[in-house]
């Protein structure tokens, strides 16, 4: 199942803002009839900060056991990912 990032916002800043996306998600993905991977397209994403992209693959992965693929990340949001998937 892909979620289009982009359509919480294009600036993408903060725990609390990560909160409501992850709990966005879970709903879409709950409801959905698709059991694959969870996977987070972040096309027209301008910014990407530490701590929503901490707080959203952390609370993604603990629900859905690693099965979070990230992709279509911009230079800036690509150096966020890494940084906290190390």
């Amino acid at each position: 199942m892909t979620i289009q990032m982009s359509k919480f916002n294009t600036v993408l800043n903060g725990r609390p803002a990560a909160k409501e996306a992850i709990l966005r998600i879970f709903q879409i993905v709950n409801g959905s009839i698709e059991k694959e991977n969870v996977i987070l397209d972040f096309s027209d994403v301008e910014i990407l900060t530490p701590s929503y992209a901490d707080e959203l693959l952390r609370e993604l992965k603990k629900k859905y056991n690693n099965k979070v693929e990230v992709i279509n990340t911009s230079s800036m949001a690509a150096d966020t990912m890494k940084a906290i998937s190390d």
